[in-house]
């Protein structure tokens, strides 16, 4: 008696409470276990407290297939509910396995069945309480003593890990992104290119532009690296240039540089002129412009590079929000294949550009491989990360492959948006602003009107890399740049380059960094 009065009910509530964390996408910390024990405790024996439990509870369990594969409330399940159409759902339905569409059902009848029939504990012991609330408070509290700066009011809301306050602020929160980030999108695609375009001569009739992720160069056999993970660009590429240095070392803070044009302010910091992007120059010059992507479409850390593709004519994503998503598991760079076929077998009369945006070799490195690791380095994280460059070269050779196929003119470049710098005693890589390695990346060109490959050594920079991307398309802008004013193999060797971090918009010598030599 004294088991089923007293011990059953607690045993039940702590299992209730793991199930919700599980059941709405966050992971099953002790924390969030333990609060949401705490109010079971305290109010499921009212009769009001149980009806709110009940309809959370069954609310949860109508979110779990959601959660299964996009987690937690975020801005890709924002996005699949408000720009999925009938068609996409009926096929999501349909490729959702049976346990998935009976577990809501069966979980709802537990959950009814729980709240009408248990009786849950009762709780008065106020020594108990305190420990509650010490509990709820610990975390906030700890952050709160250790930091010497003003803290944003959110931090609370950011540290209490309370399932349901958590789904219903991640729910608000991700309205407000997908909200806030659409508009901004449409709003910014109002101001075109404004750089003067002199004249148009493309030599070719279709162009990709093909952005990596997280490649630094000495980890490639194109530049000398041992393992043979780029045989294919080693072999096949019209120029492999030595010396390329990223505007800065992480995703969202390069790319907009890389391909929008930079403006220099005092030659101390630098932002982004974002209308005046390879995309809108592109338009402006009369070619059809699409935007492929493997990585994310709206998140919160998916703003800048989202707006520049948004000024694509076409555009094609593996995800609809985070790139790093639960939704991104299974998506690989491949999938973009598909698409790419698919626009080469429409006929076009005009130019076109076809930029694809690539998840790569982004951390961590074993979750981005579609097959098995293909070389040993006595280190899992560096022999996935060997093996997601061969997978990136691999893709590289499946584009040009679709291309001849269809028996298009074509150029492609390849460039990687930032590096990486070694951690963990050369165990693993990650982003990091205080290596040169970080910024020194691939850039190699292929085209098929090649006759003999040629290898460059300089050192260039990522900023005003678009006046170079221009120039390759065939537009000639009306600006005074070395990249402009030049063919590739005129272009000259740059000094002093500079480069920013991804926390300002602050300018600092790349020669000052610290070097970071690859082991391997």
């Amino acid at each position: 008696m004294l088991f089923k009065k007293t011990i059953f009910p607690h045993l039940v509530c702590i299992v209730l409470s793991a199930l919700l964390v599980y059941l709405l996408g966050y992971p099953l910390r002790v924390d969030r276990i333990l609060l949401t024990y705490f109010s079971l405790i305290f109010f499921a024996h009212f009769t009001l407290g149980k009806f709110i439990f009940g309809f959370l509870f069954i609310l949860a369990a109508i979110y779990f297939p959601t959660s299964y594969y996009y987690g937690s409330p975020n801005v890709a399940v924002i996005s699949a509910l408000l720009e999925t159409n009938l068609d996409e759902s009926s096929e999501y339905f349909s490729q959702l396995p049976p346990l998935l569409l009976v577990a809501p059902i069966f979980l709802i009848l537990v959950f009814i069945f729980t709240f009408t029939k248990l009786q849950f504990p009762k709780i008065n012991n106020k020594y108990f309480i305190l420990f509650a609330l010490a509990v709820c408070l610990y975390k906030p509290v700890k952050i709160l003593c250790k930091s010497n700066a003003n803290l944003p009011a959110t931090f609370v809301i950011d540290n209490f890990k309370y399932p349901f306050f958590e789904f219903f602020t991640d729910l608000y929160t991700s309205i407000k992104i997908y909200t806030t980030e659409k508009q901004e999108q449409l709003e910014q695609i109002k101001y075109a290119n404004t750089i003067p375009i002199n004249s148009v001569s493309p030599k070719h009739k279709t162009y990709v532009i093909m952005i990596g992720e997280s490649v630094r160069k000495d980890y490639m056999s194109a530049y000398g690296f041992k393992y043979d993970n780029t045989p294919f660009a080693n072999h096949n590429a019209s120029i492999i240039w030595d010396g390329l240095i990223a505007p800065a070392p992480n995703t969202q803070s390069s790319i907009p540089h890389f391909i929008s044009q930079s403006v220099f302010i005092d030659d101390k910091k630098v932002t982004t002129q974002i209308n005046n992007n390879i995309i809108s120059i592109a338009n402006a010059a009369g070619f059809e412009t699409y935007w492929l992507s493997n990585q994310g479409r709206l998140g919160k850390m998916e703003i800048t590079v989202p707006r520049i593709a948004a000024y694509s004519k076409h555009s094609f994503y593996t995800k609809k929000g985070e790139y790093n998503g639960k939704n991104s598991r299974g998506k690989h760079d491949t999938l973009l294949l598909p698409e790419l076929d698919t626009i080469l077998s429409t006929e076009q009369t005009r130019p076109r550009l076809i930029v694809m945006h690539l998840i790569g070799s982004h951390p961590h490195f074993c979750k981005r491989l579609e097959f098995d690791v293909q070389f040993n380095l006595n280190n899992k994280n560096i022999s996935c990360y060997v093996s997601s460059i061969k997978e990136t070269d691999d893709l590289i050779k499946a584009t040009i492959e679709s291309l001849q196929k269809h028996h298009e003119d074509y150029a492609l470049v390849y460039f990687s948006d930032h590096g990486l710098a070694h951690t963990d005693n050369y165990q693993d890589l990650r982003h990091n602003a205080s290596y040169q390695n970080s910024y020194q990346v691939p850039l190699i060109f292929f085209d098929s009107n090649r006759t003999q490959q040629q290898r460059i050594n300089r050192t260039i920079s990522g900023f005003q890399f678009v006046y170079l991307l221009s120039h390759w398309l065939g537009i000639e802008l009306d600006v005074k740049h070395d990249y402009m004013q030049n063919e590739l193999m005129d272009i000259s060797e740059q000094n002093d380059i500079k480069i920013k971090d991804w926390q300002s918009n602050k300018l600092y010598q790349f020669d000052n960094l610290k070097k970071d030599p690859n082991p391997y």
